[in-house]
């Protein structure tokens, strides 16, 4: 197997990163954290999807990426010498999972669990397994020394999958744990809980005996049916003597009701007849009261016109108010101007005399002198004349308010007379409303009498014999009497056949319950019989799981025993490539204790030196991944180292390194995930990982 490249858009930090892969010893660098293991993690969930991922499904979008950006990996590789491509996405709001696959550009599946299935049918491994063997961690390298020699083995073991073989032998043990309750619990419910008896035999007897009990049922059926025979011939005699009656009556009947006509249109005339000599009665006295009514309007004279000429008379006297409130207003308007003017002058005049003569003038800054006495003169000559004035004005106010007053008593007056000729007029509106009330009362019976002697017209003469209608009456009585005797007679009957039926449908319950009853107990034989069949199919099972759990321990113990030395001898193989020969066996004994040949002699790990022991943990671990390879049986000349440098010195790096060049004959790609910069310098292949300001993880291939 060889990557070639892998596309990642949207996945983890990464936002569009695209990272074609060499051939050899390809190392991956960057601080921790940048993504440097997310590129095979991106790997592994194009592979085999979310259970290759370390986080739910949720998480593994780049957080700032919009939710109309779809995550995506897309990788190409060679694989027994074809090109694969594999491409896995979620796509929306909703990460809808989808994925393809491709072998030499033809697409050889579609959808998400489609591709898995593909990718592990084509590997002939669970994502697991296919892990275990291509990715390799320093914990698992330095462990692989530090632990005990039972520890040791149990990581062997469990990276094998031997575990899984286990597992399969503890679910045998399961279901045959199972099966042996299910065998106990179906061979007890076969058995009757009382007497032990097998149920089939027991549900046998019951069907015998209620097949008996249901012959006799419909021996009591066919007895009831011949009773049932004769009184429905009794109730079918009764039934014409009824029919027969009821005939007679509804003849009578129809005769009575043709007579009840002719008494309702005979009673609707002599009705019509009296309802008119009183709506007659009722008009006279309403003419009379029309009559008295109309004397009472002709007495009222004429109010209308009085009524209208006093509305005139006072509109027009409360304008003239009006008119005289204006000038009323306007005159001490003039007074309170005047005044004011007036108190100015006088204003003035003081200010002059309390200056002097000698005094210098407020306006002009001139002394007074002669001026002085000609301007109090003038100031008195001006006072006088708006004194004058205000005279004048005190005698039109008095003239107006006295006309005023005169005004306000007339209006009084007319306002009394007014009232006085309201009431009449009111008086005489009420005594109109009766007029015209009277009038249509008068119209309305006059109408009535109209409309009842038309009908009176139109029923004719009416001939109706009161003695025929009692006697008429008289004979349906009688005959209703004998229909109800008939009808009673008819009931009592059909009781009786009723009661026949409600037997023989209670004795059919029976039968019914009776046959229900075999039915379900033929129902219990066959559930027996199946239980019977399912005993035998359980047991036939019981028996090839226990074979089954004998083959599957003695598979594990050749499994295990084959193990140890297939183990040694890829170790052993790699080893000596890696030290030139120089030590050609590498063991695990029986106790899973690392052994190392030097001289043909064996010798415990912690005998030779770090870097020494290192090689030996490598060889270990890549024999590991080599024989899950090999039991897949595809071509897996792939491996990636994660961080197995660890705390080693600058010189085990080296010999680590120099050991894995010289690997490159058996693995195509060996790809060293490492955070230690100084290593960069010793490979021929550099991938650098880092983040920029943004926190996206960007790539560089040098």
């Amino acid at each position: 197997m060889i990557l070639k490249s892998i596309k990642m858009q949207n996945f983890r930090k990464f936002k569009n990163v695209e990272i074609k892969f060499p051939e050899g010893v390809v190392g991956i660098f960057g601080l921790n954290g940048v993504g440097k293991s997310t590129i095979f993690e991106a790997f592994a969930w194009a592979l085999y999807g979310h259970v290759a991922a370390r986080t739910s499904s949720d998480r593994i979008k780049r957080d700032k990426a919009l939710p109309t950006e779809r995550c995506r990996v897309e990788v190409d590789f060679v694989f027994n010498k074809n090109d694969i491509k594999i491409i896995r996405e979620m796509v929306g709001k909703n990460l809808s999972p989808s994925a393809s696959a491709f072998i030499n550009n033809r697409p050889v599946a579609s959808g998400a669990e489609a591709t898995t299935r593909f990718v592990q049918n084509l590997f002939g491994m669970d994502a697991k397994t296919f892990f275990t063997s291509v990715f390799a961690k320093q914990k698992e390298l330095n462990a692989l020394s530090t632990m005990s020699a039972s520890e040791r083995k149990q990581l062997i073991m469990r990276m094998l999958g031997i575990d899984a073989i286990d597992k399969a032998i503890k679910n045998i043990r399961t279901d045959i744990r199972r099966i042996q309750d299910i065998l106990q619990h179906m061979r007890i419910s076969i058995r009757d809980e009382r007497t032990g008896e097998d149920k089939e035999e027991v549900f046998l007897r019951e069907i015998e005996k209620n097949t008996e009990e249901m012959e006799r049922v419909e021996r009591r059926i066919s007895e009831k049916k011949v009773q049932l025979d004769a009184l429905s011939k009794e109730l079918e005699m009764l039934e014409k003597e009824k029919d027969g009656v009821e005939k007679e009556y509804e003849t009578l009947q129809r005769r009575l009701d043709e007579e009840r006509k002719r008494k309702e249109l005979f009673d609707r005339r002599m009705n019509l007849e009296r309802e008119i000599a009183k709506l007659r009665a009722s008009l006279k006295e309403r003419r009379e009261n029309l009559f008295e009514r109309e004397m009472e309007k002709k007495k009222m004279g004429e109010v209308e016109k009085e009524f209208g000429e006093v509305e005139k008379k006072l509109e027009k006297l409360r304008m003239e108010i009006s008119g005289v409130l204006a000038r009323i207003e306007k005159e001490r308007t003039n007074m309170n101007a005047i005044e004011t003017e007036k108190r100015k002058i006088e204003d003035r005049k003081k200010k002059i005399e309390s200056l002097g003569p000698s005094a210098t003038c407020p306006t002009c800054e001139r002394v007074l002198g002669e001026h002085y006495s000609r301007l109090i003169e003038k100031f008195d000559r001006e006072i006088k004349e708006k004194m004058g004035l205000l005279s004048e004005i005190e005698a039109r106010l008095k003239k107006l308010e006295e006309d005023l007053s005169r005004e306000r008593k007339l209006e009084e007056a007319l306002s009394r007379r007014r009232e006085y000729i309201l009431k009449r007029r009111m008086t005489l509106r009420r005594i109109e409303g009766i007029i015209h009330s009277i009038i249509r009362e008068i119209e309305k019976e006059e109408k009535e009498i109209e409309i009842k002697e038309k009908e009176i017209a139109l029923l004719g003469e009416i001939r109706f014999d009161e003695n025929t209608y009692r006697n008429l009456e008289r004979e349906v009585k009688e005959c209703y009497e004998k229909y109800k005797l008939a009808v009673e007679r008819v009931r009592k009957k059909q009781i009786e056949v009723d009661g026949i039926k409600e037997e023989i449908k209670e004795i059919f319950g029976e039968l019914n319950l009776l046959k229900q009853k075999i039915k379900e107990l033929k129902s219990r034989v066959e559930e027996v019989r199946e239980i019977k069949r399912r005993i035998s199919e359980e047991e036939d099972r019981l028996s090839m799981l226990n074979s089954l759990e004998k083959l599957m321990g003695e598979f594990r113990i050749d499994l295990i025993s084959r193990i140890r030395p297939t183990l040694s001898a890829y170790a052993s193989s790699l080893l000596e490539s890696l030290t030139d020969g120089k030590y050609s066996e590498l063991e695990l004994n029986e106790n899973y204790d690392i052994m190392i040949y030097d001289g043909g002699i064996p010798y415990e790990i912690n005998r030779f030196s770090g870097g020494e022991e290192d090689l030996a943990n490598l060889c270990i671990r890549l024999a590991i991944s080599q024989m899950l390879a090999d039991r897949a049986g595809g071509e897996f000349n792939f491996i990636i180292l994660d961080e197995i440098f660890g705390s080693q010195d600058m010189n085990r790096r080296r010999n680590i390194l120099n050991a894995l060049n010289a690997l490159s004959n058996r693995f195509k790609q060996i790809f060293i995930i490492t955070h230690i910069d100084e290593v960069k310098q010793m490979v021929t292949n550099a991938i650098t990982v880092y983040e920029d300001e943004e926190g996206i993880s960007r790539v560089v291939v040098e």
